[in-house]
């Protein structure tokens, strides 16, 4: 009875023991099926990055430092400069030269934090990105949709623009009409995309910078050579005191100019997007200096001459002065030449303007901060959703424009203008948390910060107190109110639904 009693129990430790043997088998195979997949994935995964980074060296990575200096000074010089510094000069006078220098440095210390950030992160979407890393979703949220609506008030204005340039040619033609044909040929332009819009964009840079260039050194042969049939009207504004002093309407006419000038250096964001193309990113410190210095000369030099060749008070805010000191001396065929040519300016910014909006859209429907419907791209990567959204509001702004139409284009600049200001202090905010949040040697900080973090704050405030200023002029202050509607619409969307999401 012992010996069966033994026979079965040692049977039955046999049982489990070969049970045990088998369980342990068992979940060997399937630890090494598991390792097996997890590798299999990670060799996927490596060829993918591979393939990927091969991809962006040889197409993404080939911006050069000139490649980005013309796209950047393609995306900034428009009809905002063209056409808009009418507006400042008739509000400064000459100290407007003060105000573009005041101008390029704000715009220096904005463009410093941008690239210096986008550095650190060369990432797509850089703009509304950022912020939202380092300040929250809301900062994020507010960033970009403030930055996607300021694009698209940027281009109703330079359709407006390029209206008011084509009725030199055509007077009888509406203004609304002409500026609807512009946004409708833009519009078609991104649906069908271009293919070649880098190598585009750098011939259309090319074109500005010969335009400004080229005025300078008529302007040059009419004072010095007597070329042309009048000179030396404006040269009064070199006399001190009376209505002909170099501060007609003091200090306070200069920073009311401020808001208008900053829109003739807004565009910065380029170099940010740019951060993914170079295979070099501290190369867009490089260009962000070049094309800053670049376009501060070529500003200040321009205006120099035109406040010297005509009488600051004789400038019009309804047609280019540049095109007005051309007709002025009977040069009709330099001026429609010149006319033709800022045309192709307003143009270019309006492409890159609506591409950009476009894009940034398309960020905040992925992030569930917009409907993901304007997230939907076709087969061949056109946002039609988003660019059906742009059309849209492009048609808003346009019409309800009209109501204004002595005004039209300051009033869309200074709306513009006062989001370009919000963009701005969220990108040196941005800036400030992100030097908090890293350590020294993760960063990298750009030459044209110089004296942050004091100068940071320091612009933080004068932006403020600009915008502040501007609100003494009746088409900028329009333009606050629409600014002010659009933040708290913007503000009372992403509490009642957006934040619900997240």
């Amino acid at each position: 009875m012992h010996l069966f009693t033994d026979f079965i129990g040692a049977q039955n430790i046999f049982f489990k023991f070969s049970l045990h043997i088998l369980q342990t088998t068992y979940q060997g195979c399937l630890e090494v099926r598991r390792v097996w997949k997890v590798k299999q994935r990670y060799r996927r995964i490596r060829f993918d990055l591979t393939e990927t980074e091969g991809k962006e060296s040889s197409h993404s990575h080939s911006l050069s430092v000139g490649g980005l200096i013309l796209i950047g000074i393609g995306g900034i010089i428009g009809a905002g400069f063209f056409l808009g510094c009418g507006l400042p000069i008739r509000t400064a006078g000459p100290g407007v030269l003060i105000a573009f220098m005041l101008g390029g440095l704000i715009t220096a210390q904005v463009t410093g934090a941008l690239t210096s950030i986008a550095v650190a992160h060369p990432v797509r979407g850089g703009f509304q990105v950022f912020p939202q890393m380092y300040l929250g979703s809301f900062a994020g949220y507010l960033q970009g949709w403030t930055y996607y609506l300021a694009s698209i008030l940027t281009i109703s204005s330079e359709a407006v623009a390029m209206a008011i340039f084509t009725q030199l040619w055509l007077p009888r033609v509406p203004t609304l009409l002409l500026s609807g044909c512009y946004a409708l040929l833009i519009i078609a332009i991104n649906a069908f995309g271009v293919n070649s819009f880098k190598r585009i964009e750098s011939v259309m840079s090319v074109v500005k910078i010969g335009a400004i260039v080229g005025f300078i050194v008529y302007a040059v042969l009419m004072l010095f050579a007597d070329f042309g049939q009048s000179h030396g009207s404006g040269l009064s504004f070199y006399h001190s005191g009376g209505k002909g002093s170099f501060l007609p309407h003091g200090w306070g006419g200069v920073l009311q100019s401020m808001l208008i000038v900053l829109f003739s250096y807004a565009g910065i964001g380029v170099f940010a997007a740019a951060a993914p193309e170079t295979g070099r990113p501290r190369d867009i410190e490089t260009a962000a200096i070049w094309t800053l210095s670049l376009l501060s000369c070529l500003y200040l030099v321009s205006i120099t001459l035109l406040l010297w060749l005509v009488p600051w008070k004789s400038i019009s805010t309804s047609e280019s002065p540049f095109v007005m000191v051309f007709q002025a001396n009977g040069l009709h065929w330099l001026s429609v030449v010149l006319n033709g040519i800022i045309l192709i300016a307003a143009f270019s910014v309006m492409a890159g303007a609506l591409y950009s909006a476009n894009q940034i859209i398309v960020a905040l429907g992925q992030n569930r901060q917009a409907p993901k419907q304007v997230a939907t791209l076709s087969q061949t990567g056109t946002p039609w959703v988003s660019l059906l959204v742009s059309t849209v509001l492009i048609a808003i702004f346009l019409v309800c424009s009209t109501v204004l139409p002595a005004n039209v284009y300051n009033f869309l600049i200074s709306a513009s203008s006062y989001l370009t200001i919000l963009n701005y202090i969220f990108i040196l905010w941005t800036f400030v948390k992100w030097r908090q949040k890293t350590t020294e040697d993760d960063q990298f900080i750009s030459k044209l910060t110089f004296g942050q973090p004091v100068s940071t704050y320091v612009t933080m405030l004068a932006l403020v107190g600009l915008g502040l200023f501007a609100l003494a002029q009746q088409d900028q202050r329009m333009g606050f109110y629409v600014a002010v509607l659009l933040g708290l619409l913007l503000t009372v969307v992403y509490f009642l639904w957006v934040r619900k999401a997240h």
